[in-house]
């Protein structure tokens, strides 16, 4: 017999994870495979930030990643130098002062922090989170072919040493890579500047610890005759990543060579040093003109592969799982038209192509990053309005008329299509209760303190209500105490009162035309 599941995600990294946990949250039965024996075994993406802590702390899992963080705490700025053990913190420019003033702000818009935790560090405890509750991971399978049609995807899964078998689905989420099989078998193109930069990242362990001890960093620059590139920490005492161009010659070097090398740019000439491995890969901008097809929806790289700037791709990658997970599961369970799975590509699409692009300005290769941002000389930016303040142009939201929010700075209002502003609330039923931590798994009403024109609708449509008695966090939303803000599962303002249109017809618009039982 055919195993039948609500929803297949091929992929085992950030984003075939993060989607399958919100799923599990929400209910949904899901098989998830994956080619590879385990996560992956490369650092890759290391800087999550503030809006995908927000995703792991609504899953419960802030404490985890805090855990896993903790080594690197306390490693931040870019050093730059001939070799690391003569790199030095650069000269603080006005620009960079500036820059460091805007950032610092940015803890007052979030219940989350930012952290340094290495893409092979943070890959387990999700996998390992997804296991422990109950999601299908099933890792050494390859989904090897697929077909859909209008009741849902086939696909062929073949476990390593084991003969393959079918396993159907309602949707498949192809979270498959950068050179995701799924998306090229959809014949589905990209778009965007292409290739930037090759680039050769080299893992390795040496007990560095005395060498940083009074300069713990982030990244460091490194200009050497012998190679240039950048150090990047991963746990800050004896494991390190080296990133070079791909050099001439570079793939001729045996382990030897490379350890010779590495001594040469750490600038310890008897180091103790031992190669973990060698990765080379494209720096370059890459973006799938659409993120959807039939049944079929593109997350994470196989939607959008794009350059290491601030692991952009990882960050861009959850914030997708989020948005895409909350609208699989109302149309499974039937509170949602299957129209509303089209808004997946209208709000994704753009946000991810923006974020590629700007990526793409600062970084073909980690050094070029680490130097725009030392430099002063990068893009100008307010990140409190980039990272907190972003608008969906169009989706499942109902507009209220007043315009886009501002990119210059931070100032969203409880627009609908953003993130709903962060405020810490004392009478929530918890201490340490955010805004932000009220939305999920279904819908809810924030009102103020004066519900009584709400609270009907709100029970008879299956809304939890919160009253929000916080009167800046009400001017900062631009609502009196008799408003009120709809908010979606993945901390998305889906209805402002002001808007004009009713509550009852505001969730009929971004549900579609069902029976609403949210």
């Amino acid at each position: 017999m055919t195993e039948r599941v609500p929803v297949l995600i091929a992929g085992g990294g950030v984003a075939g994870l993060t989607a399958a946990l919100l799923l599990q949250q929400q209910g949904v039965a899901t098989v998830l495979v994956e080619k590879h024996a385990s996560t992956s075994p490369q650092p890759k993406a290391r800087r999550f930030n503030q809006r995908s802590n927000e995703v792991f702390r609504a899953l419960g899992l802030d404490d985890a990643v805090a855990e896993a963080s903790a080594p690197l705490a306390s490693f931040n700025g870019m050093l730059t130098g001939t070799t690391l053990a003569d790199a030095q913190w650069p000269e603080v420019t006005e620009a960079m002062r500036a820059g460091f003033a805007k950032h610092a702000t940015m803890s007052d818009h979030s219940p989350a922090p930012s952290v340094l935790c290495p893409q092979d560090v943070l890959e387990p405890v999700l996998r390992n989170a997804a296991e422990a509750r109950g999601v299908s991971v099933r890792f050494a399978t390859e989904l090897v072919s697929f077909t859909q049609d209008e009741t849902g995807v086939t696909a062929e899964l073949r476990p390593a040493g084991r003969e393959p078998y079918r396993l159907e689905a309602e949707y498949l989420i192809a979270a498959d890579g950068s050179r995701s099989p799924i998306r090229e078998a959809l014949g589905i193109p990209r778009s965007g500047y292409g290739r930037l930069a090759d680039n050769l990242d080299i893992a390795f362990r040496a007990d560095l610890t005395e060498l940083v001890r009074d300069k713990r960093f982030n990244l460091c620059t490194i200009e050497n005759p012998a190679a240039s590139g950048a150090f990047a920490s991963i746990n800050g005492t004896d494991r390190w990543l080296f990133s070079t161009s791909d050099f001439p010659g570079s793939a001729t070097l045996d382990d030897r060579g490379w350890r010779e090398l590495l001594r040469t740019v750490v600038g310890v000439p008897d180091l103790d040093v031992e190669v973990l491995g060698r990765m080379p890969w494209e720096s370059g901008m890459h973006v799938a003109d659409r993120f959807a097809e039939g049944r079929v929806f593109l997350a994470g790289d196989a939607a959008h592969a794009m350059p290491p700037m601030a692991a952009a791709g990882a960050n861009t990658a959850i914030a997708d799982a989020h948005n895409l997970a909350w609208k699989l599961a109302a149309v499974l369970r039937g509170t949602a038209s299957a129209a509303l799975l089209d808004t997946y590509h209208l709000e994704r699409y753009p946000i991810a192509y923006a974020t590629a692009e700007f990526s793409s300005l600062v970084s073909g290769h980690l050094g070029t990053m680490v130097k725009s941002v030392t430099s002063g000389e990068g893009p100008r930016f307010d990140p409190s309005a980039a990272m907190f303040g972003v608008q969906y142009d169009e989706g499942a939201f109902v507009p209220d008329g007043r315009g886009p929010a501002p990119v210059d700075h931070y100032g969203p209002a409880g627009r609908p299509g953003t993130r709903v502003p962060h405020a810490w609330l004392d009478g929530a039923g918890a201490p340490g209760v955010s805004t932000v931590d009220l939305a999920g798994p279904g819908f809810v009403l924030l009102t103020g303190p004066d519900d009584r024109r709400w609270a009907e609708d709100a029970e008879a449509l299956g809304l939890r209500l919160v009253r929000i008695g916080d009167p800046l966090w009400l001017a900062e939303v631009e609502l009196g105490d008799d408003g009120a803000l709809l908010l979606r599962p993945d901390a998305v303002v889906a209805w402002h009162s002001s808007s004009g249109l009713g509550l009852r017809d505001a969730l009929a618009r971004v549900l579609g035309p069902v029976e609403v039982n949210v």
